[in-house]
């Protein structure tokens, strides 16, 4: 008998390790003490041990949780606001309401309820960009979700001087470092909204504390314009003349990129995150994922905010990732589910520096896992259990999410925050950004 239990035990489970081997334990166990994944293997090793919680994972994929590598949590305050147009409009319409109603309260609210739809669908880890970081972290701290956070920099709203800029960011990122589930990283908004002496700086500031640098690049041909027409050179060749391609950059997007730039981020160890659904919505354009995959990019999977997606959903993400990329090269061999499942996991987890932690199951990393019912009619019979989770599984199937090794949803339930109150609090706030907006629109000259 063991005389130690462990914090958590999931038996009878199917588990998906997505380590270096892509091993499959059919009928496994995996035991969690301390935060930590201290052992796994077939269920029969662990007959005769204890834990202070035990779930029952038969007829379940016991997995690694999914890293949403790029989302704008707060974003949920316009989910459906703007709809149908291009981004250019979409952010002139969206820019003076984030002004009115992005205050660090409402931030907090729609973050918390960002991030209980995440857990929900499975989503242990989120890297997010947006006003107020350190009202997106306390609904982390309140949910139970992993974070990758920063102080975004954008010169276009909100000017503050380099001094004072350079001390916001150094503090924040000071106070959160070694946090076990908050992550620390550096953010610019883009290299068409960000003076080159912000990039400078947030470049300089990632280097001195060896942080991610994370910014959108080459999302739209607006944007590519936009920067040749100022500087006479790509975002991609913008960056690179600034030195700011090497391993920790983490570009988001990526949608119009030349085939040099593609080597050229390869050989740089630049890590790339794909948002499939909100390129799409927005009419950006397709990523070059095909190519990219071909030479070696650190790739990651995202969903973007809310307000351009417009749900926070990884598994419909990979399962677009999959499918467009299919479609465009007329190649079903293309992007495979091996590859997407992979981009939601240990890829994000990689660009983002954490696949020490995260990203697979393997014992002495963190205890970030999911189990997804197998139940489902839409899941049976099974064949392929890669396939199935990619083109096949929904985030309704979750039903057992684990974080830093706390259970925060057990068998549906999410256990760690009112989630009716917050869908109310929601509910309340659309109502004034809805009357704001008609009144706003209706007093234009």
């Amino acid at each position: 008998m063991n005389q130690q239990p462990y914090d958590i035990l999931i038996k009878s489970a199917t588990i998906l390790t997505l380590d270096a081997s892509n091993t499959i334990i059919p009928s496994g166990a995996m035991a969690i003490k301390n935060n930590v994944i201290v052992d796994l293997g077939p269920e029969e090793k662990f007959a005769h041990h204890q834990a202070k919680v035990t779930i029952d994972g038969s007829h379940q994929v016991l997995m690694p949780g999914l890293v949403n590598a790029h989302t704008h949590a707060a974003m949920t305050l316009f989910r459906g606001f703007a709809d149908d147009i291009p981004l250019e409009p979409w952010l002139n319409k969206i820019w003076p309401m984030e002004m009115r109603f992005a205050t660090p309260e409402n931030v907090q609210k729609a973050s918390t309820l960002a991030f209980i739809e995440m857990i929900r669908a499975g989503i242990t880890t989120a890297a997010d960009m947006y006003w107020h970081a350190d009202s997106t972290n306390e609904a982390a701290f309140i949910t139970g979700l992993r974070l990758v956070n920063g102080i975004g920099l954008i010169d276009t709203v909100g000017k503050a001087d380099a001094q004072n800029k350079e001390t916001l960011v150094r503090r924040f990122i000071e106070t959160h470092m070694g946090h076990s589930r908050i992550h620390p990283c550096v953010q610019v908004h883009s290299t068409y909204t960000v003076s080159q002496e912000s990039l400078k700086l947030a470049h300089r500031l990632a280097l001195d504390y060896r942080l991610p640098l994370i910014t959108h690049a080459s999302e739209t041909r607006t944007e590519v314009q936009t920067l040749l027409s100022r500087t006479g050179k790509t975002p991609i060749g913008y960056l690179e003349s600034l030195g700011m391609l090497h391993p920790g950059i983490v570009l988001v997007h990526c949608v119009h990129l030349q085939e040099d730039e593609i080597e050229q981020l390869s050989q740089k160890g630049v890590a790339v995150i794909h948002c499939p659904e909100s390129n799409l919505k927005l009419g950006s354009g397709v990523a070059p994922i095909p190519a990219l995959l071909k030479n070696g990019v650190t790739l990651g999977l995202g969903t973007d905010g809310a307000a351009s997606n417009n749900d926070l959903d990884l598994w419909g993400e990979m399962r677009t990732a999959a499918l467009i990329h299919k479609g465009i090269s007329e190649d079903p061999t293309v992007v495979t589910a091996t590859e997407v499942l992979r981009m939601a996991t240990l890829g994000g987890a990689r660009a983002l520096g954490l696949d020490h932690l995260i990203g697979s199951l393997e014992i002495g990393k963190r205890a970030d896992a999911i189990t997804v019912s197998l139940s489902s009619a839409h899941l049976v019979p099974q064949y392929d259990l890669i396939s199935h989770l990619v083109y096949a599984a929904k985030s309704s199937d979750v039903r057992n999410v684990i974080i830093d090794g706390n259970l925060v949803l057990h068998e549906g339930t999410l256990l760690t925050v009112d989630e009716e109150r917050i869908k109310t609090e929601m509910k309340v706030l659309a109502t004034k950004i809805a009357g704001f907006y008609s009144d706003r629109v209706y007093h234009q000259p």
